[in-house]
């Protein structure tokens, strides 16, 4: 190469030659998971799995209970309540939930972290938290997992029917794996939740029994779930995992809180142990039989909410529920005065009292053949209708109340 060339070349900043080149800076190093939680790497024939373990004394508080005590509640109750005729082992089940990459499921939605909460010999409570480092490393999770869980004899989830338990069966299918637990009882504690406080409370949210019921309150280092995809997927594309710990905190808390709510509710069902129940509770419980025609003690427990005065409200509700239980087995008469007493008091429910009137109405209309009562009962319940604050709910009480209303003034008409 020509010398004057050369020099041209060089002044430009071009070498012949990588001898003289300036090596770039290496970018910083983001922080690793490893280097945040303490975790355990097992090796398996597919690759490593990320776990991390905390372990819990019987004794620890989370909330109003300490772990341990859910396992001196009833196993029968645990098992009614999975929807069972048989007892479920407490020390033999596993509180699963899990993160994952969406929150509506579906064969693209990745559990990144599974958190699972078992007993051990001597009553201590073990938290596992499998997390993907890379979504490469699900084969070798799931197939760890799989040989692990089914160990165990029950699910204990909170909406885990809906959610956690069909998106790992998922996963794990998309992988070639059955394992029997997802095939097991499933304790969904939503369902009972659900049950006792809907109504009572503006949300059965978990987060929100933990604050109302469960005296369970999170600190800063808590995330809201709904943030928890986004923050996996910038993992992922940065390998900064300094968000990941929040995640983690966010489902450890869950599956404890889990305990906890498990050991009230199976407490509230447990017909030997009622001493500590509100009048809300007792109406809770007396629904919960009704609806699975435990006609005995449904009405034994509905009358502990009647006779409860301090609650208004659940007092009128209760009365109401109790009224068609009488109604259903035939027991008009008793049924009778419970209608009159809610149809009459200060409507504090007026669904409740309007119920109350049109079931008066059908009775003076079928039974007592008396007309005109009929027509009474039925504009009355129309008049508490239309304080309803349900829009739909008061339009179709209200049209049904009008057409029945219209009905009998024809039918009393036709009668003179």
């Amino acid at each position: 190469m020509p010398d004057d060339l050369r020099n041209r070349l060089r002044k430009l900043g071009i070498q012949k030659g990588a001898r003289n080149l300036t090596p770039k800076p290496k970018p910083k190093r983001l922080s690793a998971i490893e280097s945040l939680i303490d975790g355990e790497i097992i090796e398996t024939d597919y690759g490593p799995v990320f776990v991390h373990v905390e372990r819990y004394a019987p004794d620890h508080f989370h909330g109003a209970y300490p772990l341990g005590e859910l396992l001196s509640q009833s196993r029968l109750v645990a098992g009614r309540l999975a929807d069972l005729d048989e007892e479920i082992d407490l020390k033999r089940v596993a509180f699963i939930d899990t993160e994952t990459t969406g929150l509506a499921g579906g064969t693209g939605t990745l559990a990144f972290l599974i958190g699972v909460g078992t007993f051990e010999e001597d009553d201590s409570f073990t938290l596992r938290q499998f997390f993907l480092r890379s979504p490469a490393e699900e084969p070798a999770t799931l197939l760890h997992l799989a040989e692990w869980l089914d160990q165990y004899e029950a699910i204990v989830s909170f909406n885990g029917r809906g959610f956690d338990v069909p998106l790992l069966q998922t996963r794990f299918i998309l992988h070639r794996l059955r394992p029997s637990i997802l095939s097991a009882p499933n304790l969904d504690l939503l369902t009972p939740a659900r049950r006792v406080w809907r109504g009572r409370l503006e949300s059965c949210s978990l987060k929100s029994l933990e604050y109302h019921i469960l005296d369970v309150h999170r600190d800063q280092a808590d995330i809201d779930g709904s943030l928890i995809p986004e923050i996996y997927f910038d993992y992922i594309r940065s390998g900064d995992a300094r968000e990941m710990p929040r995640v983690m905190y966010h489902n450890a808390f869950d599956i404890l809180s889990m305990v906890t709510l498990a050991t009230r509710l199976i407490q509230i069902f447990d017909e030997e142990r009622t001493t500590s129940l509100t009048a809300a509770d007792w109406y809770a419980l007396g629904k919960w039989h009704a609806d699975r025609a435990e006609h005995d003690q449904a009405e034994r427990y509905l009358r502990q909410a009647v006779e409860d005065l301090a609650d208004a409200l659940t007092h009128h509700q209760a009365a109401m529920r109790l009224s068609l239980l009488y109604k259903q087995l035939d027991r008009r008469a008793e049924a009778i005065g419970l209608w009159e007493a809610v149809a009459q008091a200060e409507p504090l429910d007026p669904l409740s009292a309007s119920e109350a009137c049109i079931e008066l109405a059908k009775y003076y209309e079928w039974h007592a053949i008396d007309l005109q009562q009929a027509i009474a009962w039925t504009s009355r319940a129309s008049d508490l209708t239309v304080s309803l604050s349900d829009r739909f709910v008061r339009e179709e009480r209200l049209a049904e109340a009008q057409h029945r209303l219209a009905r009998l003034q024809k039918k009393l008409a036709r009668a003179k």
